[in-house]
């Protein structure tokens, strides 16, 4: 059977507008409300209150009507809040309670919880009454609680992780104080052994050269005369090594550039190298253009030429030739040691310029570690650079500097 409406069907706005109940929501408000709503007189005696009022306290539906507020409240609160009650009577104001305070309620069965309380008043017949907005914030007060508390081992542990860094701090000062301490001990040492050795050194060559010219044609003794004078060149050698690392590394160097014959003083320099050479070995040197003054640290130039020149002689066998190439182009001088020698294996190429560092192939021949970091360091100071290529049989190292060095000085700077 077709279902036919008893009512005309009428469109949305031809509809007539339905008045409210206002009595009627505000009951369903009153009584669906998520917070606890209670009304009082003046005398403070509970006329009515909602279903979730009775939920939060733990009494009956009616159980609550007529009996005092105060016994919403902890036993030892209850006088102090009749007094309270009585000054809001006298001077009713709307407003929330609860803000930068704690307030409590109490169940039926005694139990103690947080409560958060907004009051309002209203006239009924010329009757004043007060109604109170009661929420339950148990489960805030219980995670302002553990913030708080997680706050509080927050900063317990920033104080304690304070402390213990401070501790760290100031032993990291101990530390780095008695390190300076023992870096002075060294620089001191190694300054009064090197000025010391140098003495007896002195003293050791002039009378080997005074035995030398005595003996003159004894091949004997001249073989040992030899021996001894090589011997004293090399720890001198260490000892010069060991101090200009020293100077380096307290500061106390300065580049100061003067106008230098690069050939004389490249001359000058294989001259006194001679006498290191093996049987067998030459040390050639070649200019290559016309243009052959520069203005550098001659000092500097010196040890560069003479650590690297040392080294191709120190590490290449009898009969072999080292040869020494420089020129002056575009504003640059280039210099190049090449020698025969044992090379450098793959594995300690990377490790060349470190301080003590020395090949896994020359453990057998006498030397510091230290002439090419020095070389190094000197070349970086006269903002030039330093390369090297090397194979068994076979090492090129390649210096580049400016033509004109500028002044310059490695001393710590103050402030």
């Amino acid at each position: 059977m077709k279902k036919v409406d008893i009512l005309p069907r009428m469109e949305a706005e031809d509809r007539p507008e339905q008045d409210i109940d206002i009595a009627r929501v505000g009951e369903l408000l009153f009584t669906a409300a998520a917070e606890g709503l209670v009304v009082v007189d003046a005398m403070g005696s509970i006329r009515m209150n909602n279903p979730r009022l009775n939920d939060l306290f733990g009494y009956n539906e009616g159980e609550l009507k007529g009996r005092s507020v105060d016994e919403l409240l902890p036993n030892a609160l209850r006088d102090q809040h009749a007094a309270h009650r009585t000054a809001y009577t006298k001077h009713p104001v709307r407003r929330s309670m609860g803000i930068n305070m704690v307030l409590f309620g109490q169940r039926k069965n005694g139990e103690v919880f947080p409560v958060e309380v907004s009051l309002n008043h209203f006239n009924i017949d010329g009757t004043r009454y007060v109604m109170g907005l009661v929420s339950d914030i148990t489960l805030r007060k219980k995670a302002e609680e553990e913030l708080h508390q997680t706050n509080q081992e927050l900063e317990e542990r920033v104080e304690q992780r304070t402390v213990e860094l401070k501790a760290a701090e100031q032993s990291v000062r101990e530390a780095l104080e008695k390190e300076r301490e023992l870096h002075q001990l060294k620089s001191r040492f190694v300054a009064m052994a090197s000025h010391e050795f140098r003495t007896p050194l002195s003293t050791i060559m002039s009378s080997v050269d005074l035995i030398g010219r005595y003996t003159e044609g004894q091949d004997k003794v001249e073989k040992h005369v030899v021996r001894i004078r090589n011997k004293v060149r090399e720890l001198t050698a260490m000892l010069n090594e060991f101090l200009s690392l020293e100077r380096i590394e307290q500061g106390h160097v300065r580049v100061s550039p003067v106008e230098v014959d690069i050939v004389h003083r490249c001359i000058e320099l294989i001259e006194e190298l001679r006498g290191l050479a093996k049987p067998g070995q030459s040390i050639d040197y070649d200019h290559h253009g016309d243009v052959r003054t520069v203005t550098t640290d001659s000092q500097m130039i010196g040890q560069i030429i003479t650590n690297l020149v040392t080294n191709a002689v120190k590490y290449s066998p009898e009969d072999s030739a080292i040869a020494l190439r420089t020129s002056i182009t575009n504003g640059e001088l280039h210099i190049v040691i090449r020698d025969h020698g044992i090379g450098i294996s793959k594995e300690d190429q990377q490790h060349l310029f470190e301080r003590f560092f020395r090949g896994s192939n020359v453990v057998t021949i006498q030397g510091t570690g230290l002439g090419l970091n020095i070389v190094k360091r000197y070349v970086e100071l006269m903002q030039g650079s330093i390369s090297f290529t090397s194979e068994p049989g076979h090492t090129v190292f390649s210096v580049t500097l400016p033509q004109h060095v500028a002044a310059y000085s490695n001393e710590p700077k103050l402030g």
